[in-house]
């Protein structure tokens, strides 16, 4: 027994080292708003009132080319998969009642996240930021709505991601909408 302590303890410390540069990746991340998702030219995604898809050829231009930096986003849950009040997969979108309720955002306007532990969800369209390594690529999601299933664009992702539910952001894309998506807040 005593001949394989040294080695339980360099494995130990082998193990708490390389899980160090995990935490300050993350403890680095650059929070970055909803407009640098889409190509400069392309105008911000709004509330269509009118019942039109916001989508079009624009909505699948990803702009976003920083891969293996961390970044921090806050926009609202729009849950794909849960149990209950745990959610284990996620839309975020840009404002609240997008997809479900009306038109989608375009895809470069949608991020599929996977959180590191399944989110505790208070309430629908909760707003979180998310944090972890953002993913360019065009890919499709399914959820359930009321009257039936729906299949989602997105383009982007987020994988074991850290998130955190937030009273406030500073993002001119959020701040523009109420948390009904249609009345501009004051």
């Amino acid at each position: 027994m005593i001949k394989h302590k040294p080695f339980l303890l360099k494995f130990a410390a082998l193990a708490f080292c390389s899980a160090w540069p995990i935490s300050d990746a993350f403890a680095a991340a650059q929070p970055i708003f909803w407009s640098a998702l889409r190509p400069a030219d392309q105008a911000k995604a709004t509330v269509p009132l009118s019942g039109k898809a916001v989508s079009g050829p624009q909505g699948e231009t990803l702009a976003w080319h920083g891969e293996g930096h961390p970044i921090e986003l806050t926009g609202f849950v729009l849950p794909i998969d849960q149990d209950g009040d745990l959610v284990y997969e996620f839309l975020l979108v840009p404002w609240a009642g997008a997809c479900s309720h009306m038109p989608s955002p375009p895809p470069n306007q949608l991020v599929r996240v996977v959180p590191e532990e399944p989110l505790h969800l208070a309430r629908m369209y909760e707003t979180v930021t998310v944090t972890g390594t953002l993913r360019p690529g065009l890919d499709q999601a399914q959820f359930f709505m009321i009257d039936g299933d729906r299949v989602l664009t997105y383009g982007y992702s987020i994988n074991h991601a850290q998130v955190a539910t937030v009273t406030a952001t500073t993002d001119p894309d959020l701040l523009s909408l109420s948390p009904f998506g249609i009345l501009p807040r004051q």
